[in-house]
């Protein structure tokens, strides 16, 4: 894998190239893709959001189970 850089939100950025094609800025990178490609995107981006979202979700309830059998072991 090539190197990897970190970028802040503000440095994404999209343009409009046409009927067709837009371009995504990543940082200094451009990109220039087709608008089903910027559907499959964005469809990705969703998924992964709410896959971590269940994620987060899934280790906060176990860390709340895990305080609540230490107290059931003291009483």
């Amino acid at each position: 894998m090539k190197n990897s850089k970190f970028i802040e939100a503000e440095q994404i950025a999209f343009e409009e190239i046409s009927d067709s094609y837009a371009a995504l800025k990543l940082g200094e990178e451009k990109f220039v893709i087709d608008m089903d490609t910027l559907y499959d995107l964005a469809f990705r981006s969703a998924a992964f959001l709410a896959y971590l979202e269940n994620r987060e979700e899934e280790l906060a309830e176990a860390d709340g189970d895990e305080a609540v059998c230490a107290c059931k072991r003291v009483h």
